[in-house]
């Protein structure tokens, strides 16, 4: 626990309770506890799709009372996050009647905060594969299904460049934050706009490098017009 001197790069993986000012205190390990539950769900998506390739099929009256047991399980989980919302998200240290909900400081991250925020995946979650089903099904003729075939195709480029998106957003939020301790710049609409700016200036040059290559891979002589001249 004690992350000091030569030890402070344990702090890269491992919670620590005391550490040097200004040294890292996002340990790596337990947010990993989200990854290992997608790597489970992948895992179990994969087997349900064998399954139901050799004929097997979930009834609604299974499913439905498991998801909303499941829901408001972690609905319960998140509730001592919930409470401390008004401090901070990313950064805190608050004591609750339940334990500590820690992020962002020494002994973090604490369970509470882990857990508190699987309801939210859950709901994303919910909500990205209701999104798919109904694109699945809706008639692209109408507005209303072309919206939704829109939205998922956008969804589905997110996913598929998360880490691109990561990474210009690290870099922008590094570059605009210019407040002193304690005073945050932007507020609710200054927040709105910079994180829709972040996405929007990052699938503009995501259009920049795909439009580029396609007219490079057209426009490039062939070997055999090459050899001509």
């Amino acid at each position: 626990n004690d992350c000091t001197g030569f030890r402070k790069y344990y702090n890269y993986f491992f919670e620590c309770n005391a550490r040097e000012l200004w040294s890292p205190n996002l340990p790596a390990l337990p947010h990993l506890f989200y990854f290992n539950l997608g790597v489970l769900l992948s895992r179990a998506a994969e087997a349900y799709r064998s399954w139901a390739k050799g004929g097997g099929f979930l009834e609604a009256q299974v499913v439905v009372p498991v998801y909303i047991a499941a829901t408001m399980l972690l609905a319960l989980l998140s509730y001592p996050l919930l409470t401390v919302w008004v401090f901070n998200y990313g950064n805190l240290a608050v004591a609750t009647p339940w334990g500590n909900v820690i992020r962002g400081f020494s002994g973090g991250p604490s369970p509470l905060w882990l857990f508190g925020n699987l309801f939210g995946v859950e709901l994303v979650l919910s909500l990205a594969v209701a999104l798919h089903l109904f694109s699945e099904r809706a008639d692209e003729s109408t507005l209303s299904g072309s919206a939704v075939r829109a939205l998922v195709s956008e969804l589905e480029h997110l996913g598929a460049n998360i880490l691109l998106y990561l990474v210009v957003a690290d870099v922008c939020l590094s570059g605009l934050w210019r407040g002193s301790a304690g005073q945050y710049p932007l507020g609710l609409q200054g927040g709105t706009v910079a994180t829709f700016g972040i996405l929007a200036g990052t699938r503009f040059f995501f259009y920049l490098a795909r439009s580029g290559h396609t007219t490079g891979a057209a426009g490039s002589p062939s070997k055999d017009a090459a050899a001509a001249r």
